[in-house]
């Protein structure tokens, strides 16, 4: 409408230029819009010409199907019933290419269609299905508008559309010859809908993300009020992942609210030629001179001539209406069909030739406080990074972990290297072309890269950029000496401006030895270099191919955000299209139900006024399901089983700091996993947003599972990791225990000094899980996260009274400062659902001792009958054995916990209980080794067959190596353990799994996590390792239990509260003596009992002479997982009587000792 009031205005039209519009599927509120809009804008009445849109010659039918494969068979089913040219619609591009493959493996004649697709082969795919050699074409809805083919006889949405509209419209291919009856099928499941959904939350902007956008742009007009920035630049500023989807329209749409707002208004960032600038006489002089050039090659000779004649068109033209006579770069390159970028490179040339004059049209702006050196740095830093990288390419495709590329910059005494660079040189070097790379699915730390020239022509290409980028600032820098003071923008910065055939002129006539030759692309490319390693702002002439934003910022005052009142043009925008979701989902239900109330419901949508048909269809409170952005059954799975309190947790969007004190058994891991979910999928939280940091990698991986369960595909986004591997991604390190011990301090201080990448840190929401157990350099990286990021939502869930980890540096005041500093709205969810009533009744009575607790609310049994409560007294220390006994004449049915205080203890209870024919279960601790030195992981990975060339591990070599893990390892201590590790790794890593995501797995991992609580095997455990962990039944043991100390109640209220059913308790002391509670059953034992006649040894690094393995590999290479060995003298020997174990010096004092007593050491 601007544009058209702008032409008739400047042709001085008397009357208006005519306008017509044409829709095929514009609803009734659309129709209303677009006249209003042409009456506000040109005072013009449109009148509407309405068709009957019924297409009588096809048929619709939806076909409920169950998940992929049945979508799938049914698509074949269809097709083969039906031999005639189809399109199958799908809604990703992904699919549309695995889908096709398919068919085609089939021995259907299918291709695939989408927007991402190479333009040459998808116009070829395209043009064989019109002429009839392609029968079937597998499409995004990119394959829609224009496409007439006559013949479609059948359309299949194998995923349904996000709108009605775009149904009708894709639909609406099929049957264009209206002699023919055509068939419209949909392949319907209602998760089809959600994945829309989450599609749109993951690309719709939110008020705070143009916050941030806001913020970039006030950043960067700090010293003037005009700038030109590339769209990723000011991703970049505002601290998004530049690895997300869209993110160039996503910030031109932020830009475009900002604008509507009146915050700013978007320039044209287009050079301009000026008639004065010619310095042939006539168009036929620079004519020949052109063609006598050796500089334009013959296409650049035929496009100079045509750009030349358009010159002096306008050159004539304007002159003769007294207007300033000038060409836009732009204006040039639509008339003349010519793409932006060869016009300006064509114009270049003509300056070169000395037709054109040289124009200073390059800026170079230079705050007073930097100096040469400054920049010189920059370039000195990057330089290094480029010459590491370089000779690590190949000239084949190789996946490279971009964590493993900075460490390996660091030891080639790249001092300033972080990821952050190495991807702006990668970026810069494809732009280039001299790399093509692509960006890994699943993964933000892996990169596909192949050279596209030689290595040894790209190390003299970077040799001359760097010396050339080095005269250049010094050149710019010497020019700022002599215009500072002249051309000061707002005092703050000096602009200087110049030519690039002013640099290169420069260049030429320094007396610089060993010079080398530079060309004008040559200068052009170290500016460009330079401008993005940003050692220096260069705005203007050849630089607007790459910056195509220019942002004039109308609104001065930094005090000014945008607002939600600015948002709502937007918000109805969005609103509409999850409506119109829901909508469509609603036709495919009624399509299943009843055919023509769908034909009508149809019809009713695009004639109906809007209202109208939702007050018909969606009566009541039918309405509020249009408003959520997930389907009806996704709401319920989400929210229809959960208590009222957990319900206000999931629901609380305002609070900016939440703590939830989370007692024992209150179900806080759905809680906290139905929160993510509901953060992601009805919250405008996106994946990238979003973190969770926890203090296990169990607990990551129990979250991930669920996640992914609950929400499918998208819960592989969501970033949740341990407290040490989220702070060696944000230092781009690869993960190791030897380097742990110091990663909290040291990315803390990054942080605080701006070394690690804003993206990585900037985020909306951050959970923590088990807040309780944070230690002073926790606390200080959750503060560190919370001051760069002022408007982020923290929620801290835990339970000060299950910190038993003390011993480490964990502390709930760091839980409870929380609470204090930021206000936190504190919720306490005190429903158990795990013990039964006088067990949680008795554990209420026993926490009351501990001083100072958050919790102020008692647990509350959901389950209201009683178990069974078992205390017995000792008068002295040793009662193992009865201990032991209590468990073997006990009727045991379900799982079964034995805790202990001490490693010692655990391990004898497993010895007897053995002994005594029992199946038992040590669990057993890894502190003194990595999981990945285990032979039974090592032989794994050896098996996978692991290349460095092939970071991700194909499903094949999985598979397979999972069958040789239980061909070799069946009989092993150690199978189920490590079965467990390689199903959890496996389920949480459904669609891609990385070699190095798999050695950070097993390194965080402890034995611990992955033992199987089957009913029939007793597990014996320290109280340590059984947290998170429940039985039916707990055996505890407390043998000279401090009980004074608030650290060791802690400990027996978490020993407690892991029984569901019964719980017994054999202790010396007086502290579990004075509970009123119904059911409980104290019985006091004075008998002195004697020690066990059989006690367990468990041999670690410290008790074997780890040196003489390096004799004996021949021996220990015949060995399996699981054979026996025998006991002699010295150590143990194998089935041969070769000796394969050497005990040490430590074991052979211990055994001495023990034999003094009566001991043997037997097997």
């Amino acid at each position: 409408g601007d544009f058209i009031k702008q032409l008739q205005e400047k042709k001085n039209l008397q009357d208006p230029i005519p306008v017509s519009c044409f829709t095929a599927t514009a609803k009734q509120n659309v129709v209303s819009d677009i006249c209003q809009y042409f009456e506000e804008k040109l005072s013009l009445q449109l009148e509407v010409f309405k068709a009957n849109s019924t297409r009588t010659n096809l048929q619709y039918k939806v076909y409920d199907s169950e998940d992929e494969e049945d979508k799938y068979n049914s698509a074949r089913r269809l097709i083969e019933s039906k031999n005639c040219p189809t399109i199958i619609y799908v809604s990703r591009t992904r699919k549309a290419f695995k889908l096709a493959e398919r068919l085609s493996k089939d021995g259907f004649n299918a291709k695939p269609y989408h927007g991402k697709m190479d333009a040459k082969e998808k116009t070829e795919n395209q043009n064989n299905f019109m002429i009839g050699d392609v029968q079937i074409m597998v499409a995004t809805s990119a394959f829609g508008m224009g496409v007439d083919k006559n013949d479609v006889g059948m359309v299949i949405h194998y995923d349904i559309s996000d709108s009605l509209e775009n149904y009708v419209q894709e639909a609406g291919r099929a049957g264009r010859d209206e002699n023919i009856s055509a068939d419209c099928f949909v392949l319907f499941n209602e998760e089809d809908l959600n994945k829309h959904f989450i599609l749109l939350n993951q690309t719709k902007l939110s008020v705070k993300e143009i916050q941030q956008i806001w913020r970039a742009i006030k950043n960067i007009t700090k010293f003037r009020s005009s700038v030109s920035n590339s769209a990723l630049e000011i991703a970049r500023k505002a601290g998004w992942d530049d690895n997300v989807m869209e993110i160039e329209t996503r910030v031109t749409t932020a830009i475009a609210a900002l604008e509507h707002a009146g915050y700013l208004k978007r320039g044209q960032n287009i050079p301009r030629i000026f008639a004065n600038s010619i310095l042939s006489k006539n168009a036929q002089q620079a004519i020949e001179k052109i063609n006598l050039s050796t500089r334009f090659d013959e296409q650049q000779k035929v496009r100079a001539n045509r750009i030349i004649k358009k010159l002096f068109s306008t050159k004539s033209r304007k002159h003769s209406n007294d207007e300033v006579a000038e060409a836009r770069v732009d204006y040039i390159s639509d008339h003349l069909g010519i793409v932006k970028e060869e016009v300006i490179k064509i114009i270049t040339l003509l300056r070169e030739e000395d037709i054109l004059a040289d124009t200073k049209d390059l800026t170079a702006f230079i705050k007073h406080d930097d100096n040469v050196n400054r920049s010189l740095s920059i370039l000195e830093s990057f330089a290094k990074i480029e010459n590491f990288l370089l000779p690590v390419l190949e000239e084949q495709e190789k996946v490279f972990n971009l964590k493993e590329l900075n460490e390996g910059a660091l030891v080639n005494n790249c001092q300033d290297v972080n990821p952050s660079k190495i991807k702006t040189v990668l970026n810069f070097w494809a732009i280039k072309n001299w790399i093509n790379q692509h960006n890994q699915n699943y993964s933000k730390n892996h990169v596909l890269i192949v050279c596209n020239q030689p290595k040894n022509i790209l190390k003299d290409k970077l040799e001359k950029r760097h010396l050339l980028s080095e005269f250049i600032l010094r050149y710019l820098f010497d020019k700022t000496q002599n215009t500072q003071g002249k051309d000061s923008v707002e005092s703050n910065e000096t602009l200087v401006e110049f030519s690039v055939h002013e640099l290169r002129d420069n260049y030429i006539n320094t007396s610089q030895m060993f010079k080398i030759d530079a060309s004008i692309d040559d200068i052009e490319d170290a500016l460009f270099y330079l401008s993005r390693i940003e050692a220096i702002k260069i705005e203007g002439g050849f630089l607007v191919i790459y910056n195509k934003l220019t942002i004039d910022r109308l609104e001065q005052n930094n005090q000014i955000q945008y607002k939600r009142d600015d948002y709502s043009q937007l918000e109805q925008f969005y609103e509409n299209k999850m409506q119109q979701v829901h909508i469509v989902g609603e036709y495919a239900k009624m399509m299943l139900i009843d055919y023509q109330e769908a034909l009508n419901f149809v019809e009713d949508y695009f004639q109906l006024n809007y209202t109208s048909f939702l007050n018909k269809y969606f009566p009541g409170s039918r309405k509020e399901e249009l408003q959520r952005n997930i389907t009806p059954k996704k709401f319920k799975q989400l929210f229809g089983e959960l208590s009222p309190r957990q319900l206000k947790i999931i629901k609380d969007n305002l609070n900016q700091y939440i703590l939830v004190a989370a007692g024992p058994g209150s179900g806080k891991t759905r809680v906290l996993v139905h929160k993510l979910a509901s953060l992601l999928l009805m919250e405008d939280i996106k994946h990238e947003q979003l973190l969770m940091l926890t203090f296990s990698r169990a607990a990551t991986t129990e979250f991930k599972k669920r996640l992914i369960r609950l929400i499918g595909n998208a819960a592989n986004f969501i970033e949740i990791k341990t407290f040490h591997s989220y702070c060696f991604d944000l230092l781009g390190r690869v993960g190791s225990i030897e380097t742990s011990d110091n990663i909290l301090q040291l990315t803390i201080e990054k942080i605080k000094n701006g070394e690690v990448e804003a993206n990585r840190i900037v985020k909306s929401v951050l959970v923590i899980d088990e807040a309780q157990d944070m230690d002073v350099h926790e606390f200080g990286l959750i503060k560190s996260l919370m001051d760069k990021n002022e408007e982020m939502r923290v929620i801290a869930v835990g339970d000060d009274d299950q910190n038993i980890y003390t011993f480490r540096g964990a502390d709930s005041k760091y839980f409870e400062q929380f609470i204090k500093e930021k206000s936190a709205t504190k919720y306490e969810l005190v429903e158990n659902y795990r013990s039964k009533r006088n067990l949680v009744e008795f554990t209420n009575k026993y926490v009351e001792q501990i001083q100072d607790r958050i919790k102020t609310a008692q647990i509350v049994p959901v389950d209201k009958e009683n178990g069974n409560i078992q205390i017995v007294n000792y008068k002295y220390d040793n009662f193992v054995v009865p201990f032991v006994n209590e468990i073997l004449s006990t009727d045991l049915s379900g799982t079964t916990g034995v805790l202990t205080k001490t490693n010692d203890e655990a391990l004898q209870i497993t010895g007897l209980l053995l002994k005594n024919g029992i199946p038992a279960r040590l669990i057993q601790s890894n502190d003194g080794f990595s999981l990945y030195d285990l032979f039974e992981i090592r032989v794994f990975i050896k098996d996978l067959g692991l290349e460095q060339t092939t970071p991700t591990i194909s499903n094949e070599a999985w598979n397979n190596a999972k069958r040789m893990f239980a061909k070799k390892h069946s009989k092993s201590a150690n199978y189920d353990f490590c079965k467990n590790l390689l199903i959890d790794f496996q389920e949480i890593n459904p669609k891609v799994k990385y070699s190095s995501d798999f050695e950070i797995f097993i390194q965080e991992s402890k034995i611990e996590d992955f033992i199987s609580q089957k009913g029939e095997t007793i597990i014996v455990s320290t109280i340590h390792k059984a947290k998170g962990k429940e039985f039916d039944n707990v055996f505890l043991m407390l043998n000279n239990f401090n009980s004074d100390l608030n650290d060791s109640k802690r400990q027996l209220y978490v020993a407690m509260t892991r029984a569901k059913q019964n719980l017994t308790i054999h202790y010396n002391g007086n502290y579990l003596g004075n509970f009123n509670i119904e059911g409980v059953h104290q019985v006091k034992n004075d008998q002195n009992h004697s020690s066990p006649d059989h006690l367990v040894l468990h041999l670690s690094h410290k008790d074997i002479h780890l040196g003489y393995f390096a004799f004996i590999q021949r021996r220990l290479n015949s060995l399996s997982s699981g054979d026996s060995l025998t006991v002699n003298d010295i150590g143990l020997t194998n089935s041969k009587d070769e000796q394969i174990v050497k005990f040490s010096k430590t074991f052979q004092s211990v055994r001495e000792s023990l034999e003094k007593q009566g001991y043997q050491l037997i097997e």
